[in-house]
């Protein structure tokens, strides 16, 4: 679409007789695009005031002599007017200020994304990566009675890959065993994914105890191995696992009893509590990425009751967070070029509507965050803005005339809007050295 343009223009010498006396600006050249996706284009320029002495009138008395802070009054405003002019001269400027091009995007469930696990992506791909945080929290009811239990310790490990770059698959109930030689177990399949050249390749799997009783409530970890893949020493010293936290919830005997209902009501409200604490996850997420508290996967696990002194119970429950991470860069480029006809070869940032929502259209277990395609949908609104290139801008800028200035701006469909002031008045052109040309950016208008 071609740009349309108005120019005004003024003679930096036009003056009038009320203003001969002070220095001013000239008045500014504009040059204005109309249009949601035009630049918009506006040259100033400035001089030195000018000073013009007063006319000398005839007197036939004799006139007293002046005051000597008249004659420093003058002297200072001369100093004063001369020091401006000096600076035009030894200290020129150029500066341009841009606003970037923005749009809006408007989101609903009837448009799905798929975002691809961050070692899979190519660059136009929206790519994630996976945090993971456990929490507990507990509450105190009374107790019912004595019960037997019989129950196994469990803890969270993380499995490292360092034998190789493909994924290892660790099926059901492969065996981890600890320094002292207990055993445990994970409950479902896992794939371990392969090292890079960041590291090893690494996934947080929850393991069981072999064997009931709190023999199993061992304290961190350093170091878990697979006694199953002995048989390949490559394997059994590149793949193993360490806890950062303690095993727990291991018991056999009797406890005091907790009446169902009231077992119910009060997991339901630590539960609940739990929940929160994931949900503000999504506010940590990396520099640099989003993250959408409904695509959490939030597992919760019941742990051992303890006995409290004067009879109570003390309830446990843990919650384990996986929180799906996307490169904030990918994304806001897949979106762009989703909406956009400018978008390609553009870098932008975007930004969220408050209350935004994301919400998974198929769910992954635990152990398949992060290891295959997430496919998702999002409702709100964001504000797509676009990335300009400073240093190309100073580059295309720099020793040209200013007459130039409107289609080198054409040139950037980042720049909505732009700005240029050069001093001092007579100098026509920009600044040969690029360094010397200064390029401020203009925050947009928020939509939200």
């Amino acid at each position: 679409m071609p740009r349309n343009y108005r120019q005004d223009i003024r003679s930096p010498h036009e003056e009038s007789i009320e203003d001969i006396d002070e220095p001013r600006m000239a008045p500014e050249r504009s040059i204005r695009n109309i249009g949601p996706s035009q630049s918009r284009v506006r040259l100033q320029r400035h001089s030195a005031g000018r000073h013009t002495p007063p006319p000398t009138h005839e007197r036939h008395h004799s006139e007293p002599k002046r005051g000597k802070w008249g004659v420093w009054l003058a002297a200072g405003i001369s100093l004063v007017i001369l020091g401006g002019a000096a600076a035009l001269i030894l200290f020129p400027s150029t500066s341009v200020a841009v606003t970037p091009h923005t749009q809006v995007v408007p989101f609903d469930a009837s448009t799905s994304f798929t975002a691809y696990p961050e070692g899979s992506a190519t660059p136009n791909m929206i790519r994630y990566s996976v945090v993971s945080q456990v929490f507990e929290d507990s509450t105190v009811v009374s107790a019912n009675g004595i019960e037997k239990v019989d129950e196994k310790a469990t803890g969270s490990v993380t499995v490292y890959n360092e034998y190789s770059d493909k994924p290892v698959r660790l099926i059901k109930n492969t065996r981890f065993q600890a320094a002292n030689g207990l055993i445990y177990r994970i409950p479902a399949s896992v794939d371990v994914p392969g090292k890079t050249a960041a590291g090893p390749g690494t996934i947080q799997v929850t393991v069981f105890a072999d064997q009931t009783g709190d023999s199993y409530n061992l304290p961190p970890q350093d170091k878990l191995t697979l006694p199953g893949l002995k048989s390949t020493a490559d394997m059994y010293n590149g793949v193993y696992a360490k806890s950062t936290a303690p095993f727990t919830g291991g018991f056999s005997g009797e406890r005091p009893a907790v009446a169902p209902a009231t077992l119910d009501a009060a997991r339901s409200e630590v539960r609940g509590r739990l929940n929160e604490k994931a949900q503000q996850l999504a506010t940590t997420a990396p520099e640099g990425s989003i993250a959408f508290p409904g695509l959490a996967n939030i597992s919760f696990e019941s742990l051992a009751p303890t006995q409290e002194p004067g009879g109570g119970v003390r309830i446990h429950e843990k919650a384990s967070v996986v929180m799906p991470v996307f490169a904030a860069d990918a994304f806001a480029t897949a979106i762009g070029q989703a909406v956009s006809a400018s978008a390609e070869g553009q870098k932008m940032d975007i930004r969220f509507s408050p209350g935004i929502t994301g919400t998974a259209s198929t769910t992954l277990a635990l152990g398949e965050m992060g290891q295959k395609p997430l496919v998702f949908s999002l409702s709100g609104a964001a504000q797509l803005v676009w990335n300009i290139d400073t240093q190309a801008l100073t580059q295309a800028l720099a020793g040209k005339e200013e007459s130039s200035f409107q289609p080198i701006i054409q040139g950037f469909p980042a720049v909505e809007e732009a700005r240029a002031r050069i001093t001092p008045f007579w100098q026509k052109s920009f600044p040969q050295d690029p360094a010397k040309i200064k390029i401020e950016i203009q925050d947009p208008p928020q939509p939200f």
